[in-house]
């Protein structure tokens, strides 16, 4: 009976304190898009699609360090089932490391983007070659370092080719270090990105590009600005684009402009301005309903206008 009551006791006190150090969560929401989109030389094509998020996170604690992770699988509209983020990360609060799938910090932020139709096809370029969520023949490896509440850095990398046109003999085929300076009146986001590795039908990869942003909180509202360049070695393309957008309670608008330099070519050139406005659905605090809306005109291309509009549910659960 005593060793009854003592095994009793042994294994409760494994558990509650196992409990204590650990955080498991499983969550789902669902997105679900309806279309309207036309350009200059189109006619209005309507379409819907989405998706269901599922996510799984787990974090252990001990002293001073811990270790979580994260996955997310995506069923899409379409039948297929996909990845999101699938990572595994571990360190202390001053520094940690992470491997997996997932996005580095985000360069070129756009707001409330739930829509943004570019014109022509002209390259927007965001600062984000190396930021992640790599595909089959990749995968990634990022140094996080906080020196101070107001001074973060972080060190992104790309593990293999990350491209199912590379040879695969690349090690580190992009590096992406960041710094991000925090006070109480703005945070600012800069960074510098390279990516390089052979192909398999011959040639390589070459390029670089560095981006910043500032975010400013003005009594409600959030406004973004930043600045971002790129240079491909071996086209001779270089890309440069410009982002403003201000989310206030559930509306935000934004506007991005991009312009290619082209060696020996047109340059192309692409102003877009969105908008969007979300409100609860039937006062279901997990629902609601997003209507957005995309116009974009642009220059030195054949199709120089773009116009969308969208209905967007979600629902978390």
């Amino acid at each position: 009976m005593k060793r009854s009551i003592l095994s009793t006791a042994i294994i409760t006190s494994i558990f509650t304190t196992g409990i204590a150090h650990a955080d498991l969560t499983l969550d789902a929401d669902l997105e679900t898009d309806t279309d309207a989109t036309s350009t200059e030389h189109t006619s209005t094509a309507y379409d819907q699609n989405g998706r269901v998020a599922v996510n799984v996170k787990g974090r252990h604690t001990s002293n001073n360090y811990f270790v979580a992770a994260k996955g997310t699988l995506l069923l899409t509209m379409d039948g297929e089932a996909k990845v999101d983020d699938a990572y595994i990360q571990l360190g202390n609060n001053v520094w940690d490391v992470q491997l997996g799938r997932f996005e580095a910090i985000n360069l070129f932020p756009l707001g409330k983007d739930t829509l943004v139709n570019h014109a022509g096809g002209v390259s927007v370029y965001g600062a984000n070659k190396v930021r992640g969520r790599a595909g089959d023949d990749g995968g990634q490896i990022a140094l996080h370092f906080n020196a101070s509440e107001n001074l973060k850095f972080e060190v992104n990398t790309i593990f293999g080719d990350d491209d199912s046109l590379g040879d695969n003999a690349t090690a580190v085929a992009g590096i992406r270090p960041s710094v991000t300076f925090i006070t109480d009146a703005v945070t600012i986001s800069a960074g510098y990105e390279s990516l390089n590795y052979d192909l398999t039908t011959g040639g390589d990869v070459s390029l670089s590009g560095y981006g910043i942003t500032a975010g400013f909180n003005i009594a409600a509202a959030n406004i973004n600005v930043s600045a971002a360049h790129m240079k491909d070695d071996n086209t001779k393309q270089k890309v440069t684009s410009y982002a403003a957008n201000v989310t206030y309670g559930n509306f935000g608008a934004g506007l991005v402009a991009s312009e290619e330099d082209n060696a020996g070519g047109m340059n192309p050139e692409v102003m877009t301005a969105y908008a969007a406005y979300t409100v609860p659905l039937f006062d279901i605090k997990n629902a609601s309903v997003t209507f957005a809306g995309s116009y974009s005109t642009a220059d030195n291309v054949a199709d120089d206008e773009a116009i969308g509009a969208r209905m967007r549910l979600n629902y978390n659960f």
